[in-house]
């Protein structure tokens, strides 16, 4: 052994010593801030190198063992037991990332297309153009004049055709304006484009097999009636 390893080693051996009896090992510290504390700015810590082969050969590793796989390749970790290891590495999926084409939605209170202000009668519409396909989540909270004593709601169509219908829990009192909100995703992407998205007041009756609400629903949207909706579009 030369003169500058000899150097080395003995400065490391009193490093070793010394942080010994402060808890902890220190490389290039006199202050260990663990078991094994390795300072450097010029210089990287290298785990043991090996095949999946040389892996598998060890003996009883313990849980939490760092090795560098070179055969995957990648850092991998036992978190298995000795006498089972279950060699992972630190991100055992990955997932596809979203991306976001349109986000947008009403900045203030948006009043609503009025017909006859009949039972079912009044809408609220808007459009969004997607610069591609994508699936869409669409946030709305719109109110519905509740005329009677029973419960109301709104049916949701994209391009005229109804997607959904979304009705009170219970039934309301007469003579109310009362939010029906509701958070709907496209199922499937739409295409690329402008799309028409139109909540429309709901009907009497409501089907007396459904669940969502009472079976006597009905409601109208009027001129005092407003929405506020937001969405989000991605692919």
């Amino acid at each position: 052994m030369n003169a500058k390893n000899l150097l080395s080693a003995t400065l490391l051996l009193i490093s070793a010593l010394y942080s010994s009896q402060t808890g902890g090992v220190g490389i290039n510290t006199t202050s260990p801030q663990g078991a094994l504390d390795v300072v450097s700015k010029t210089g990287t810590f290298i785990p043991p190198r090996m095949t999946t082969t040389e892996r598998d050969a060890l003996v009883a590793p313990p849980t939490g063992a760092v090795v560098y796989n070179t055969t995957t390749p990648g850092l991998e970790f036992n978190f298995g037991t000795p006498a089972a290891p279950n060699w992972k590495t630190a991100v055992t999926t990955v997932g596809t990332s979203s991306n976001i084409v349109l986000a947008g939605g009403s900045s203030d209170a948006t009043p609503p297309t009025v017909g006859s202000n009949t039972v079912g009668d009044g809408y609220y519409q808007f459009s969004i153009n997607l610069p591609s396909s994508a699936k869409c989540k669409l946030d709305l909270y719109p109110t519905v004049w509740s005329d009677v004593n029973k419960g109301v709601g709104t049916d949701l169509y994209i391009d005229g055709t109804k997607k959904a219908s979304v009705v009170t829990a219970v039934t309301s009192p007469v003579n109310l304006h009362v939010v029906v909100p509701y958070s709907y995703v496209t199922p499937t992407a739409l295409t690329a484009g402008s799309h028409t998205i139109k909540i429309q007041a709901y009907a009497n009756p409501y089907p007396a097999s459904a669940t969502a609400g009472p079976t006597d629903v009905r409601g109208k949207i009027d001129n005092f009636d407003r929405i506020t909706y937001s969405y989000l579009c991605w692919n």
